[in-house]
């Protein structure tokens, strides 16, 4: 017998299919801009890489845009392996141009140079007398060789020979930047190469440098980040100190960090101390004096290192200090003035020890691996909070249960900051700072972090009807990083 109605299954069973919200997806904070001031071959406002071969199509193979690029992708591991992409904006930055002075036409001199054993020059380099004795020039034969024997001399400046002259260039840009020669003092057995059969000092001509202009970084990183993100900051703009300082600081307040060369060694004690007192410690910086460009590359090879951990993995978290720079040499004019003053001031230096070329990491309120961690920390807490209050069909209560599933969500950050090696457990050293004291400290000695939020029924009748819940407190400990040893060996014969 067959029936015209049939009485549907769901009159019984009523089912309903409700998908999951979707979340927001991680903040890749190993992600790279490269703000370039060099032509670009696109009208878009960005360009997003894979490869750096891409770059020197729209740049060309010669431009800093493509070295630095270049250097994104040399080192292994790089900012690839931590799962960053690169973004190309093109910017309107001016660079800032270094004082220098050139000699008039020299070349007839080589051979009265070849008679000094006992030179003496006078140079006053970016404002500070620099007066170089005891020079020998016996063995040149051209103004190459002239050069040769000053740049022995270590001095804050870079020396160049064209065919008929001899040019001083400061190793810092801007209208602080000045090279001048004037007659030596004080030197009366020895030859001042001031004269006309030398150097030709009185003859030289003077070049000012200017400062950086146009758009300012801090505005075009601000815009940029309006489009996509990213967490690490490059130019290719030579920059001033005060136009560094400027970049700084906007910068301090983005959820990025910022990486710049040095290449004058004065600038150690100067700029990287100002950076360093100002407490901008989303600046990044490394000294490297051996030319313009060659720092803007070894910057960014730095900056690739520092964004090459894989947030997700087991004991990925790295530490700078020690690491190779791909393809870049080390610095050739550094002293032990120097590598003290970078320690003090905060300033990454890029050295040679026993034959290996490596970076010794300095303290800028944290070092780079405490900056990178932390910025990776903030954005994965952001998107973890959203999520768990995102990805439910009804809601969240405001009840202690609520804050308990907040709170793990919260929490499961803290175990990958375990996982990954930024998170240890250890021992809290100062005051607690919240929660119960024994809590808070079983918490860190167990787990390496401790969550806490005070109970909803403290909660204010303000912030209650607002909806919100109450503070979420979390403190780590973070593993730190051996940098140095000190060792004491007892003898007995």
């Amino acid at each position: 017998m067959s029936y015209s109605y049939q009485v549907p299954p769901s009159y019984t069973v009523n089912v309903s299919i409700a998908a999951t919200p979707s979340g927001l997806a991680d903040y890749n904070t190993n992600s790279i801009a490269i703000f370039s001031n060099d032509p670009a071959g696109f009208s878009e406002s960005y360009q997003a890489y894979i490869t750096p071969s891409a770059v020197s199509t729209d740049f060309g193979s010669d431009s800093l845009t493509y070295a630095m690029a270049n250097a994104l992708y040399t080192p292994v591991p790089n900012f690839r392996t931590g799962g960053g992409y690169l973004y190309i904006f093109p910017f309107k930055g001016v660079n800032a141009t270094a004082g220098s002075l050139t000699t008039d036409d020299i070349s007839a001199n080589v051979t009265n140079f070849q008679s000094v054993t006992n030179g003496v020059l006078n140079l006053t380099i970016d404002g500070t007398a620099t007066q170089v004795e005891g020079l020998d020039f016996s063995s040149v034969k051209a103004l190459a060789d002239i050069v040769t024997v000053l740049q022995n001399q270590n001095l804050d400046v870079y020396i160049e020979a064209t065919d008929t002259a001899i040019k001083f260039t400061s190793k810092r840009f801007g209208t602080d930047s000045s090279v001048t020669v004037a007659a030596a003092t004080g030197a009366e057995e020895a030859t001042d190469l001031y004269g006309s059969t030398y150097f030709d000092g009185a003859s030289a001509t003077p070049a000012a440098g200017t400062n950086a202009s146009g758009q300012t970084l801090a505005e075009a990183v601000q815009a940029a980040q309006q489009q996509v993100y990213f967490g690490g900051v490059l130019t290719t703009q030579y920059c001033d100190n005060a136009t560094v300082q400027a970049n700084a600081a906007a910068i301090q307040a983005l959820d990025c960090s910022y990486f710049e060369a040095m290449t004058s060694m004065k600038n150690i004690a100067e700029l990287g101390a100002d950076i360093k007192a100002a407490e901008l410690g989303k600046t990044r910086s490394l000294e490297l004096s051996n030319g313009a460009k060659e720092a803007k590359i070894a910057i960014a090879t730095y900056a690739t290192i520092a964004k090459s951990v894989n947030w997700d993995g087991s004991n990925t978290a790295n530490t700078m200090n020690l690491k190779t720079l791909t393809g870049c040499l080390p610095d050739n004019g550094l002293s032990d003035t120097y590598v003290l003053s970078a320690q003090t001031n905060g300033v990454d230096i890029y050295a040679n020890t026993g034959g290996l070329s490596v970076v010794y990491s300095n303290d800028n309120n944290g070092y780079t691996d405490d900056i990178e961690f932390q910025l990776w920390l903030k954005k994965s807490i952001e998107v973890a909070g959203f999520n768990y209050l995102r990805q439910t069909n009804t809601k969240i209560p405001q009840t202690e249960s609520g804050m308990t599933g907040l709170k793990n969500a919260y929490g499961l950050i803290c175990e990958q900051a375990v996982t990954n090696g930024s998170v240890a457990p250890g021992t809290w050293n100062n005051s607690i700072p919240f929660g119960d004291p024994e809590t808070f400290q079983k918490n860190i000695q167990e787990k390496g972090y401790y969550i806490y939020s005070a109970p909803i029924s403290q909660q204010s009748q303000t912030d209650r009807e607002a909806r919100k819940a109450p503070v979420v407190q979390i403190a780590v400990k973070t593993s730190g990083a051996i940098h140095f040893s000190e060792v004491i060996i007892n003898i007995q014969r």
